[in-house]
């Protein structure tokens, strides 16, 4: 045999075996979410603390102590957020998560299903979005209390694609500048970061869109920015949500359990997977899917 012909089929030996690795791995479409998501628990965590808490008290900044300007990402791919539902089908989520989307999805309880459609604000960063299969999961109830300065708040959602808590301090009130000229000056809610859970460092890019709850549980704005320079994250009201749902929506006084800076990460667990928060993947081109 010559030597070029061992050459060659030593070659072919080598991408055969490559390839059965790649198959035996199951190699990730990177068109997808980049990190699979673990399956949710069979039962959701037991919650430590039944005893509903009061809502928080104190002063409501009349004028906004931050500015903040937006600017429009070039990047425009595949990508994911978060969204929490209020009514049955019914999801509010940020507007920069779906608003290039050709076709849209979203994991409840471990199953995708794709969106049967989306209604955006004109003005500010929030849209609601309707599942096409009822799915037995949890709702959040919205309030129109506003935040008091120093109050505790918890956010919810899938920063990366992985399932977590953020636990913060309200700082004051933003004026938002938004990146395309002549959209109206928005107001949102602005608030300085503790804690994460899991703990980890960089961006929280996929937590848009999730809910931002006070300590008794109720959801009081839609978290839709990050510095993470100044580690702060800004809230969109929920007031502003509330413009997009039907009437029968309505406003709670309160959420009726109690958060504290312990234990939100087991509150974060059980929204999730109760199904009360969920994870939403963008296909740009609607060429792509989600993967299980």
């Amino acid at each position: 045999m010559s030597d070029t012909l061992k050459r060659l089929l030593l070659w072919i030996a080598i991408v055969a075996a490559l390839y059965a690795i790649a198959k035996v791995a199951d190699v990730e479409d990177l068109d997808g979410p980049r990190r699979p998501l673990p399956p949710p628990s069979a039962q959701p965590p037991a919650w430590s603390n039944p005893t509903p808490a009061s809502p928080p008290t104190g002063r409501t900044p009349e004028q906004p102590a931050f500015d903040i300007s937006v600017r429009e990402s070039a990047v425009q791919g595949d990508s994911i957020g978060t969204a929490f539902q209020v009514a049955p089908r019914t999801w509010v989520t940020a507007k920069h998560v779906v608003d290039t989307c050709k076709r849209t999805f979203i994991r409840v309880q471990g199953k995708w299903q794709e969106i049967q459609s989306v209604r955006m604000h004109d003005v500010v960063d929030v849209a609601v979005i309707l599942s096409r299969e009822p799915d037995g999961a949890s709702r959040i109830a919205l309030t129109d209390r506003q935040p008091v300065m120093d109050q505790e708040g918890f956010h919810y959602g899938f920063p990366q694609g992985i399932p977590s808590s953020l636990y913060t301090r309200f700082v004051g009130m933003a004026r938002i500048r938004p990146g395309r000229p002549g959209t109206p000056i928005v107001r949102g809610w602005v608030w300085a970061e503790q804690a994460r859970s899991p703990s980890s460092k960089g961006s929280l890019g996929g937590i848009s869109g999730g809910p931002q709850v006070d300590r008794t549980g109720a959801v009081q704005g839609v978290t839709v920015l990050q510095s993470e320079r100044a580690g702060r994250v800004t809230t969109i009201p929920s007031q502003r949500a509330k413009e997009l749902l039907p009437a029968q929506v309505a406003y709670v006084p309160a959420g009726g359990t109690t958060i504290t800076p312990r234990d939100y990460a087991q509150h974060g667990a059980q929204v999730r997977d109760s199904g009360a928060v969920a994870l939403v993947f963008c296909s740009v081109k609607g060429n792509t899917r989600p993967r299980s």
